[in-house]
């Protein structure tokens, strides 16, 4: 993380830690971890689990996970820096894609600047002065460019190259964001427009992910045309396994790709080829800290198979599968493997203790939430 000044406190005491038991614990633990919004992972509760408070480091800025695959953004003091570690894992669809690059961070020393980074499950992206870059598996076109037939049988992957984002004018927008799923990835340029590329799905697994409208493959970023011919613009991408969450400028919610496990949050499980909207934040008000005051819908996630929102008003709703306990609505709602909320459901056990949620993410089977007191709230897979 570029500092080994990093500690945890727990009930009261301070107790620093070094760099390394900091690694192998999030190596054991697949957890994902923002530091300057700290993420940490999960412990196997079903309810929200107060954990720690982080003792926020002055160099480490943020680190991104993907199963057993992770990248950390840390600042040298100059430019922002790229460190990676870990490898992929086995997919829906095929054995281990990718062999381990390294057990240990390893600096990616040409590049600086690093903006935002993402994981998906077998590959990576990260953005330099607008410029996106892909590694790691491009099975299902995941990379969104042409990869040589060296990089291709390489066991790492495809080592890091440019993507390109062109326009019909030949206009090629800077990258502001980018999303990573299992076999697809997204991203929004400037203006607000959303791009997705990679595998558009099949009759044996189901709708992709990418809201193309069809089930139609992507070698190379293309504009998902619903948003960009209405002029309405994105401000967030989330990406699932095999789902995605866009947040428009104006607060509202829409899902595509596979929807079992009601993991879209419309009360069905079909699949959706293309963005859908989720009308239940307008629709339905069961805020506990806003009861009078509509949900104003401000962040996204997206796990394995779930999916989660957070309010303007510091509140937290979760729906889709929910056999690990990662929707964080205690056991009356696990009730078996099927367990799932076709809905969103608001995650009450915090707002009625007083909490008011800053910020949170998901991971692969689990939820990490940040509150207005600085404590950190978990659960999910253990």
């Amino acid at each position: 993380f570029g500092s080994s000044r990093f500690g945890l406190r727990r009930s009261g005491s301070c107790a620093p830690r070094g760099i390394g038991w900091w690694l192998e614990m999030m190596r054991s633990v697949c957890q994902q971890v923002t530091v300057r919004g700290c993420r940490l992972a999960a412990s196997g509760s079903v309810l929200p689990s107060r954990q720690a408070e982080v003792l926020t480091p002055e160099t480490a800025a943020r680190c991104f996970f993907a199963r057993r695959f992770a990248d950390t953004v840390a600042d040298d003091g100059r430019r922002r820096c790229l460190w990676r570690w870990g490898a992929t894992s086995a997919g829906m669809m095929s054995q281990q894609e990718v062999t381990e690059s390294s057990k240990d961070p390893i600096l990616m020393e040409d590049f600086r600047g690093v903006t935002t980074a993402a994981c998906g499950s077998s590959h990576s992206a990260f953005v330099v002065d607008g410029q996106l870059y892909t590694y790691g598996s491009n099975k299902y076109h995941q990379l969104g460019r042409s990869v040589e037939e060296t990089g291709k049988s390489a066991p790492e992957g495809a080592g890091p190259a440019p993507v390109t984002f062109e326009t019909v004018d030949g206009h090629r927008p800077k990258v502001l964001q980018v999303a990573l799923g299992a076999f697809h990835s997204a991203a929004i340029t400037e203006g607000g427009v959303l791009w997705t590329w990679g595998w558009g799905g099949s009759f044996w697994y189901g709708s992709g992910a990418l809201g193309q409208g069809d089930r139609v493959n992507c070698e190379v970023p293309t504009v998902v045309r619903l948003f960009a011919d209405e002029g309405e613009q994105i401000r967030q991408v989330v990406c699932g396994s095999q789902h995605t969450l866009v947040l428009t400028t104006d607060g509202r919610v829409y899902a595509t790709g596979k929807g079992d496990f009601g993991r879209l949050g419309r009360g069905d499980t079909r699949d959706a080829p293309e963005f859908e909207e989720i009308e239940y934040f307008f629709q339905s008000n069961d805020s506990v800290l806003s009861p009078t005051e509509p949900a104003s819908i401000v962040k996204l996630g997206a796990g394995n198979n779930f999916s989660a929102a957070m309010s303007q008003q510091g509140e937290l709703w979760v729906w889709g599968r929910n056999d690990y306990g990662q929707l964080g609505l205690g056991e009356e709602a696990m009730g078996d493997m099927y367990s799932a909320e076709r809905y969103p459901r608001l995650v009450r056990s915090l707002p009625l203790e007083g909490h008011r949620v800053v910020d949170f993410d998901c991971g692969e089977h689990h939820l990490v939430a940040l509150t207005a007191a600085g404590a950190i709230y978990e659960w999910g897979n253990r």
